[in-house]
């Protein structure tokens, strides 16, 4: 059964150090595409820079060939990008069979969201990234069945998923809990009601589509008549 792996590295050790150091609260997100080659992080959503002088960082990064700005919005800027060389983690993702999910890049570090065929492909991938000196540490693993095999990866909206994935690895669900309801609003910049309705929302689609699920797969019996 494969499995996801919550990872974290620091900004150092994988893309765009530049640009996360150029001013506080610079975020970097990879855009969610299907791949039609064999580029990985092909588009990304910038926040905390304007237009003009996020594309002129970004293109004297020394890890872009070229960047061009595809959308400037209150959102963020999102852009694509050739970029300079392979990375020893992406390499070991492609030898490892391996899909990233999600990637988030801030000041603090880069936390990716991976999924593995199997642990030993994660543990492969482990091996390979700390023999190139890439300081990967694996934060969380699940499995990852109810998002491959299921439908569960349509029930959430962006903002959803987003503030799930954030509340499960800060150890929001954790026993103690390692995080708050604040502390997530303050990563969002959003309220704690809101924090909290996107939480309690979010969970409830996926449960109703897990027990939905699980009703389709064990009908009750029907007797005789």
């Amino acid at each position: 059964m494969s499995l996801c792996a919550s990872v974290s590295l620091p900004p150092a050790e994988f893309r765009l150090a530049t640009i996360l150091g150029a001013q506080p609260g610079v975020r970097v997100e990879a855009e969610r595409v299907v791949p039609l080659d064999s580029q990985v992080m092909p588009y990304l959503w910038i926040t905390g820079l304007d237009a003009e002088d996020g594309i002129e960082r970004l293109r004297a990064d020394p890890d872009v060939v070229a960047a061009e700005l595809l959308a400037a919005s209150d959102d963020g800027l999102l852009v694509s990008v050739d970029w300079a060389a392979d990375h020893p983690l992406l390499a070991a993702l492609a030898n490892d069979e391996a899909s990233l999910l999600r990637g988030v890049g801030t000041a603090d570090g880069w936390r990716l969201s991976l999924r593995f065929p199997n642990r030993d492909r994660l543990a492969d991938c482990y091996r390979e990234c700390s023999a190139a000196g890439v300081s990967l540490t694996v934060e969380q693993i699940h499995t990852a069945a109810w998002s491959v095999e299921g439908s569960h990866g349509n029930v959430l909206t962006d903002v959803q998923r987003e503030t799930l994935l954030a509340a499960l690895d800060g150890g929001y669900f954790a026993v103690p809990r390692t995080t708050t309801l604040q502390d997530l609003a303050r990563e969002f910049d959003v309220s704690d009601t809101a924090i909290s309705q996107r939480i309690r929302r979010g969970v409830a689609r996926l449960l109703s589509a897990e027990l939905a699920e699980d009703d389709r797969r064990n009908p009750p019996p029907v007797s005789p008549e």
